[in-house]
């Protein structure tokens, strides 16, 4: 089976992902209808973790995430930000544990913190006070 590199991309002027038109080369740069993006800071790619949610929702980069947390024969909810560690190549959940996503079970995605401004000051904005 071939892993796919699949990326979603948040045009930050327009305040939508965008689903047509656009590519990433090979070399890392946007291309916007065949086009070289002269303003490539006005995007953000979010890189696609080749996981589902428990209702089969993908899960991207910057995604929040609700799952199960078994301990101790006690059974909570926590919630995170997916993330990317490039020094371990893993997407993790940045919550108080920052497990790798592999190893959690019953993800649900809750939003995006990009399409959703609650997610955002719930989540994004209380980390990085």
């Amino acid at each position: 089976m071939a892993f796919e590199i699949k990326f979603r991309i948040w045009d930050k002027t327009q305040k939508e992902f965008i689903s047509k038109g656009i590519t990433v080369t090979q070399h890392g740069k946007l291309l916007k209808f065949n086009q070289e993006v002269t303003n490539p800071e006005n995007y953000k790619l979010l890189a696609s973790t080749n996981m589902l949610d428990k209702y089969d929702k993908e899960i991207f980069e910057e995604d929040i995430l609700e799952h199960t947390v078994a301990q101790a024969g006690t059974i909570s909810q926590s919630v995170g930000i997916v993330r990317y560690d490039a020094k371990r190549a893993v997407f993790y959940l940045d919550d108080a544990k920052k497990l790798p996503l592999a190893e959690l079970f019953s993800l649900r995605k809750l939003g995006n913190p990009y399409e959703n401004s609650v997610l955002y000051d719930l989540y994004v904005k209380k980390q990085s006070s």
